[in-house]
């Protein structure tokens, strides 16, 4: 917590009201500029390694459910499915919060990562509860060829439904900050993570509950 002190040496409100705002101005710019850079990055793909994006409602939730399945071996959290060159958490125009999957292909099939998508996700909202609108609408992000057919073939039965498909090489996938990743594990690990309620309340048992119903082969506790 930020805690300004102004020493009032005379009655004169509007110079004591042009201190506090210089002194909150100068937080705020290194607030921000401590913020730069702080973005995760993306690591190479290793041999048999392949990427798939996938969108449903808040992407700390996601990551939490993605991180469970046997041959993922990477999930990063970002922003997708929109125009901006540079998003961020308080700026990221019409991008929805997205997770980046790296998966071995010869332990898990793009199709079985769709399969947990739908396991976790109410087609029919734009979003996930608790977390409704545009910035966590859920999106599928199919390779042309195979990958479009898994999906299509998912959702030929799903009439009416509201998730969007976007072509793999239009993701624009842009990482989120740092702060937001691994988020989950974090959480459980005890470090400090930005609003850990909506963790234990949302995130934790949304990844639960897939852990407790799925056939998807998970990885093994060590």
């Amino acid at each position: 917590m930020l805690t300004i002190f102004v020493i009032i040496d005379g009655p004169n409100i509007a110079d004591i009201m042009k201190r506090f705002l210089v002194l909150f101005s100068f937080f705020i710019f290194n607030a921000c500029t401590a913020q730069q850079g702080s973005f995760a990055t993306i690591p190479p793909l290793e041999n048999n390694e392949a990427i798939a994006y996938f969108a449903s409602g808040c992407f700390w939730c996601v990551e939490g459910v993605y991180e469970q399945v046997k041959g993922v071996n990477h999930v990063i959290s970002g922003y997708a499915g929109g125009r901006l060159k540079k998003p961020s958490y308080y700026q990221h125009g019409n991008h929805t919060e997205t997770v980046l999957v790296i998966y071995d292909t010869e332990a898990v099939s793009y199709e079985q990562l769709v399969q947990v998508f739908f396991e976790i996700t109410n087609p029919y909202t734009v979003g996930q509860e608790p977390d409704f609108g545009p910035s966590y609408r859920s999106a599928l992000f199919p390779k042309a060829g195979e990958q479009t057919q898994v999906v299509n073939w998912f959702l030929e039965e799903l009439k009416g439904h509201k998730i969007d498909v976007i072509p793999f090489d239009q993701a624009n996938f842009h990482p989120a900050e740092n702060y937001h990743q691994d988020y989950v594990s974090r959480l459980e690990s005890g470090q400090e993570v930005v609003n850990p309620g909506y963790g234990i309340n949302v995130s934790i048992p949304r990844r639960n509950a897939f852990v407790n119903k799925t056939a998807i082969p998970l990885k093994t506790k060590e």
